[in-house]
């Protein structure tokens, strides 16, 4: 052996570049779901908020760190045990429920785009799977409910899973039910019942397409029989049978009569449907409405273009023709239905999650057919209305971290009842809970009961402070008059809130 031969080399290779790595590694099994958890885990981390933005959101956030209690509202009926066990799984360790909600929201939107990339039929590692998971990770709605103390987004992933597991596990035209993915549907129907109950109407119909053609129709009973007892059974062990029988049957009709906002509370069908496309339109896909920034024009635009593009290209497309559209199409239809009657659609825009993450696809494939072109200013097109998208979604993650008109209400009036003297705070019974229920030292009145009303009127010593626009209980001028205001596209739900101070 010659001594070139045996003399080691002395010229390094050259350093791997990014591309070569990433075609090196990126073909391994689970390293774009990896990358796709970290960046939705870390990002919903991120923007934590830390204060309590309304009263909902209030009634979650004691039911994990301090007890779950049905009967005591810790949460409403139905008690979401599902949700519950899930955020306090990550509450134990960690010691901070806004820190539990937020990787809750981090892995509900992971499972979301998995849900709708199954329904679609594509691969997350493609041009359409990443547009896909892209639309769902900027959307505005979806990441400030992954910091919500709220189940929706994780009933929303239920949902569509449940759904894209039932769809596919039908044929499409003459053949048997795919056993497996019925099964994995039914039982992911039945822990949505103890997840986010309202969503129910989305999943059922394919459920009972599924038992109906099924060949093992006592499995399925069984399954879904035993995903709802593994919730429903805890629940009723720690709250008592009769005691949730009473809570359920106050709650339900609550809901449908007096507080849910149900078209028999809100019969306006104009404002339910402006509502229910505001929902949509703006606070979920982040186009243009009455007030907003120019900027959301721009996305309005492209959403607009996109989602044309994309509905063609879906029409075109062969593998989703025939009974699973129509299937799909039936699913939406019955949900919209229900949330347009039956749900507050007018004050709170998450009951339109669903639907909003039935829309995304078509705007993934929009933008795959635009970005396969292949030209440069057809790239570049979809590269600005990305950039548009995620800007107005960041501009509004970061105002969420500031807190909403009635957290900044409660700052407040704790400020006052630092000072000396009594301070008694009259307003609707729910401001006067989520006050109460965060320890604000103060004498609580309802301007709903009439004892309180003449009560309010005596003066007495310290002050009063009425938060609403109920001034005109008092025959008598405010000393002063604070008024806070956020967002509404951040949360619909109280976006100005008067306080009234009368000083003794």
């Amino acid at each position: 052996m010659s001594a070139h031969d045996a003399a080691p080399s002395t010229t390094a290779e050259p350093a791997p570049s990014w591309r070569r790595v990433w075609r090196q590694y990126g073909e391994l099994p689970g390293v774009a779901w990896g990358v796709l958890i970290v960046a939705c885990v870390g990002s919903r981390l991120a923007t934590t908020i830390t204060y309590i933005e309304d009263p909902d959101s209030l009634r979650f956030a004691l039911s994990v760190a301090d007890e779950y209690d049905v009967a005591a509202l810790q949460p409403h009926f139905p008690g979401y045990p599902v949700f519950w066990a899930v955020a306090e799984l990550f509450y134990v360790p960690t010691g901070s429920f806004s820190t539990s909600f937020s990787i809750v929201g981090g892995l509900a939107t992971v499972g979301l785009v998995w849900a709708l990339l199954r329904l679609r039929g594509v691969a997350l590692r493609s041009v359409e799977g990443t547009a896909v998971a892209g639309t769902v990770f900027f959307s505005p709605l979806l990441w400030l409910m992954g910091n919500r103390y709220m189940p929706d987004l994780l009933g929303t992933a239920n949902a569509l899973a449940a759904l894209a597991l039932l769809v596919r596990a039908l044929p499409n035209g003459e053949g048997s039910v795919d056993e497996t993915a019925a099964l994995g549907g039914i039982l992911l129907t039945g822990l949505l019942a103890g997840l986010r109950l309202s969503y129910l109407p989305l999943v059922i119909v394919p459920a009972l397409v599924a038992l109906w053609r099924s060949r093992r129709q006592g499995q399925l009973v069984a399954a879904g029989l035993v995903s709802v007892a593994a919730w429903l059974v805890p629940m009723i062990l720690d709250t008592g049978f009769w005691t949730l029988v009473n809570v359920a049957w106050g709650q339900t009709t609550g809901h449908f009569t007096d507080f849910g906002g149900t078209v028999l509370t809100e019969s306006d069908f104009g404002r339910r449907l402006i509502g229910t496309v505001q929902g949509l339109w703006a606070d979920g896909l982040g186009g243009w409405w009455p007030g907003r920034h120019w900027s959301t024009a721009v996305v309005g635009m492209a959403v607009l273009s996109l989602g044309t593009l994309g509905t063609r290209r879906l029409s075109r497309n062969t593998r989703v023709r025939g009974r699973r559209v129509w299937l799909i199409g039936a699913c939406a239809l019955l949900y919209g239905v229900w949330v347009f009657f039956f749900q507050n659609v007018v004050h709170k825009s998450r009951h339109v999650l669903p639907l909003l993450a039935l829309l995304l696809p078509v705007l993934g494939a929009g933008t795959a057919a635009l970005w396969r072109r292949g030209a440069w200013w057809t790239r570049g097109a979809v590269l600005c209305a990305a950039g548009a998208y995620a800007a107005v979604t960041l501009v509004l993650v970061d105002q969420h971290q500031e807190p909403t008109a009635i957290a900044q209400t409660k700052q407040f009036v704790e400020s006052q009842t630092e000072r000396s003297g009594p301070t008694r705070v009259a307003s609707v019974p729910l401001v006067n809970t989520y006050l109460r229920s965060q320890r604000v030292d103060a004498r609580f009145l309802s301007i709903e009961d009439s004892t309180d009303v003449r009560r309010l009127r005596h003066a007495e010593q310290g002050r009063t402070l009425v938060v609403g626009t109920y001034a005109s209980l008092l025959n008598r001028p405010p000393t002063r008059t604070r008024t806070f205001y956020h967002n509404p596209h951040v949360n619909r739900m109280w976006p100005k809130v008067t306080v009234y101070v009368y000083e003794h």
